[in-house]
């Protein structure tokens, strides 16, 4: 998912979808991806980073030199939650990194992760779920 919005974040940036005849010769081209590992809340996550050719993109969602994206979990979890319209998405992203980005970027964003948290909705489950309680215990972790 974030990979995804990555790309998209690029796309926005670059103002062209990925091998679209708007993008050839405008001096404004995709260079690939380095690899980064950061860490979460699931723990650490390999991510392929999108760079353009004239390493002029610098990534809001997941920034340059930055490796803890703890906080970037619980956000997307409650943007979604809340069903969230473009312009709170845009509050939140820039509360969490005071990052300007367009409310086009935030809908082009959450489009291409449309997919991936329909894909999870329709998953099929599982006929029976362990579930474990724990009464008035207290743990010092």
């Amino acid at each position: 998912m974030i990979e995804n919005m990555l790309q998209a974040e690029l796309e926005a940036t670059l103002g062209y979808k990925k091998h679209e005849l708007k993008g050839r010769y405008s001096g404004k081209s995709r260079n690939g991806h380095y690899d980064k590992t950061v860490r979460s809340s699931i723990g650490e996550i390999d991510l392929e980073v999108p760079r353009d050719r004239n390493g002029e993109f610098e990534p809001q969602i997941v920034k340059k030199h930055k490796k803890d994206i703890n906080e970037f979990d619980e956000k997307i979890i409650s943007m979604y939650g809340k069903g969230m319209t473009t312009r709170d998405i845009q509050e939140h992203v820039k509360d969490m990194y005071g990052a300007e980005i367009s409310p086009t970027m935030v809908s082009m964003i959450t489009d291409k992760v449309e997919g991936l948290v329909i894909e999870w909705q329709n998953r099929p489950l599982q006929a029976v779920y362990p579930i474990v309680y724990f009464d008035a215990i207290h743990y010092t972790v």
